[in-house]
């Protein structure tokens, strides 16, 4: 019986199949791979011409490897096609297969293509922001497979803390009895087995032995509003999201203003900032940063302002900064780290996070906080009260 992707590929070029006859020809094939990715999928197959003539292809050992490198190197984010030799009507060819892709829109070269019909049309702006959004509407970084992670590397610890604490705040039941491996599946942190990049970053015992990028929070505080010369004290965390939340929320509780009030009875602290505002700036950063940007969070504590800053989208138009103030939709980037701190508690599906933030910082009678996206980082500004 003949390969099912024999006989796609020989009904022509199409949507879903082009045909290169020489990896001589590998950057045009890049650009097709891109465009397939970024619509449904297929096959690019060196050795057969424009007009469907089957050619063959001379392999060598290192084909494989250096047209891997070539796709890697040259899209963004990088693309890991199936690359195979494969015998049609007896002659070797190289093919190449790639899926559509839940990271999508991908570039190659630098630019973004689509397929339509039997072309690579370049991507235009409208078309660009809507594959962003369908993006983080759909599939996004923390559902990927972390490929190599296994149960061992997880924190028995962390996961406890986090039944102990979503049992109190929602009442899972059965749930917190289950074994790790079963409660991750049920919470779609594993598939198969494997586990996702969310269940390493929320639960690990060492995230950043499986993600280069700089996915860590820093803190500053600085004597002065402007410059980055003079520092009092900086901290920096890379454990996981869950411990990285408690930690900078306790650093933060202790490096803003507070004042001890007594009474006859009993001995109160007022923050300068109500601490529920305080927390919903920490689990925003964690929750809805770009993971795929190799751009730390950061926290800078200067005497004028309190500034919190994380890469991330926005997705204009159904989000705008005008709309981080009234009620709006919750499009979280991450959508199963989210799930998580939702059932703990910590966030708000129905987009209130910033909402509580501007409220709180109101009643206690604070400036208006600001906030603010430009060169894909977002930033949540509280001017302080001495400023």
């Amino acid at each position: 019986m003949m390969d099912a992707r024999i006989e796609t590929i020989l009904q022509g070029e199409s949507e879903t199949v082009e045909f290169k006859k020489s990896t001589s020809l590998v950057k045009e094939a890049i650009q097709t791979l891109c465009a397939f990715a970024n619509h449904h999928g297929g096959y690019v197959v060196f050795g057969i011409d424009d007009h469907g003539r089957v050619l063959g292809q001379q392999v060598s050992d290192d084909t494989l490897k250096n047209i891997a490198n070539e796709v890697k190197l040259n899209t963004d984010p990088k693309l890991y096609p199936s690359i195979e030799t494969i015998e049609i009507q007896g002659k070797t060819c190289v093919l190449v297969a790639i899926e559509e892709s839940p990271l999508k829109p991908h570039f190659a070269y630098g630019r973004p293509y689509r397929r339509v019909g039997t072309v690579n049309q370049q991507i235009d702006r409208d078309m660009y922001e809507y594959l962003l959004q369908q993006r983080f509407n759909g599939y996004g970084f923390d559902h990927q497979l972390c490929q190599g992670a296994a149960l061992k590397d997880l924190d028995p610890d962390i996961i406890t803390y986090f039944l102990e604490t979503a049992n109190t705040v929602r009442n899972l039941n059965e749930q917190i009895f289950l074994p790790h491996n079963i409660l991750l599946e049920k919470l779609d942190l594993s598939r198969e087995g494997q586990l996702t990049n969310a269940a390493v970053l929320l639960f690990g015992r060492n995230p950043m032995h499986f993600f280069l990028q700089h996915y860590e929070t820093k803190c500053g505080l600085f004597p002065s509003d402007e410059g980055y010369d003079e520092i009092l004290d900086d901290r920096e965390w890379r454990s996981n999201l869950l411990l990285m939340f408690l930690d900078v929320f306790g650093y933060m509780t202790e490096h803003i203003h507070k004042q001890t009030r007594k009474n006859a009875v009993y001995r109160t602290e007022e923050y300068e900032f109500p601490l529920t505002a305080i927390r919903e700036c920490i689990v925003n950063m964690l929750v809805h940063r770009d993971f795929r940007q190799n751009i730390k969070n950061t926290i800078e504590i200067r005497p004028a302002a309190i500034t919190f800053m994380n890469p991330a989208h926005l997705f204009a138009p159904a989000i705008t900064i005008d709309l981080l103030k009234k009620p709006h939709v919750s499009r979280p980037g991450n959508k199963l780290i989210a799930k998580i701190f939702h059932l703990m508690g910590l966030f708000e599906s129905w987009g209130s996070g910033t909402l509580k933030i501007v409220t709180g910082i109101r009643h206690a009678g604070n400036p208006e906080p600001q906030f603010d996206f430009a060169n894909g980082l977002f930033r949540v500004i509280l001017p302080r009260k001495e400023a």
